[in-house]
């Protein structure tokens, strides 16, 4: 489907994407646990750009499998029989369509991990084949006010929302991260309280949670956004749709990954 799809006052954009065969270009570390990797690709300067926390999936075959040329949609539904990709999900940070470049930012979590794991060994030359860009959210145009949550793994989609956001909104945003080295800049048009935590040796979620359901929520009809941790986010949108009253068209919450789980998954 294409063009934008208006629900309920908020407003998500729908294109259709696309399996996309694509090279690393540059890796850069922009914290200690981040790595920006830039994407190339001759097509990329036609990607329809779906905004704020649009994602793509990335395909990961295991080793030794051959991949048709051209590799295509088609091509990898009818590898489907004999091999299966597992996916990783992850946000277009930047996409720069005069250098057909797209930019995303992994968290490192260990080089035993399947996407972290490739990301701190990619180097420019690398192949990487991906499918997007899937549905992006903004708050939609009738909106008075913004939340946005979220740890680490929700960063890059934060970030990315927040330079999209119509000047002078009011948004609170409420970023979890490990320590002070994990902070990023944050650009926006809107009107932003950013709030920084440190959970230090903490549970991961433990401040986020406790923070995010002490905010006090302005008048008027507004809009969250979040993701983090499966547990963190279910009491989250407990805590927004029973405690507080939001309707649940108003929340846009998702867990990112799950504690003591993988994320894998096929398509």
């Amino acid at each position: 489907m294409s063009g934008a799809a208006v629900r309920d006052g908020q407003s998500e954009h729908r294109r259709s994407g696309k399996l996309r065969v694509t090279r690393v270009r540059r890796v850069e570390r922009i914290t200690p646990r981040m790595a920006r990797i830039t994407f190339a690709g001759d097509e990329l300067a036609g990607l329809h750009s779906n905004g704020g926390d649009q994602h793509v999936a990335l395909y990961f075959y295991e080793p030794g499998v051959e991949l048709p040329r051209p590799f295509t949609t088609e091509a990898a539904r009818a590898l489907l029989p004999v091999a299966k990709p597992r996916l990783r999900r992850y946000t277009i940070r930047h996409h720069r369509p005069e250098a057909g470049e797209v930019d995303m930012d992994f968290v490192l979590h260990g080089a035993d991990q399947l996407a972290s794991g490739w990301a701190e060994r990619a180097t420019p030359g690398d192949e990487a084949i991906w499918f997007g860009p899937g549905s992006g959210w903004t708050p939609g145009p009738d909106a008075e006010w913004a939340v946005l949550l979220g740890d680490e793994t929700a960063l890059p989609a934060i970030a990315a929302t927040l330079e999209q956001l119509p000047p002078g909104l009011p948004v609170s945003v409420v970023v979890e991260v490990p320590d002070r080295a994990e902070e990023q800049p944050l650009t926006t048009r809107a009107d932003a309280r950013i709030s920084w935590l440190h959970r230090g040796s903490r549970p991961a979620g433990q401040l986020l949670h406790e923070r995010a359901t002490a905010l006090p929520l302005p008048p008027g009809r507004g809009r969250i956004w979040g993701a983090a941790e499966r547990g963190v986010i279910r009491e989250l949108r407990r805590h927004f749709v029973e405690g507080q009253g939001l309707a649940r068209s108003d929340t846009h919450l998702t867990p990112y990954w799950t504690r003591g789980e993988t994320q894998d998954s096929e398509v």
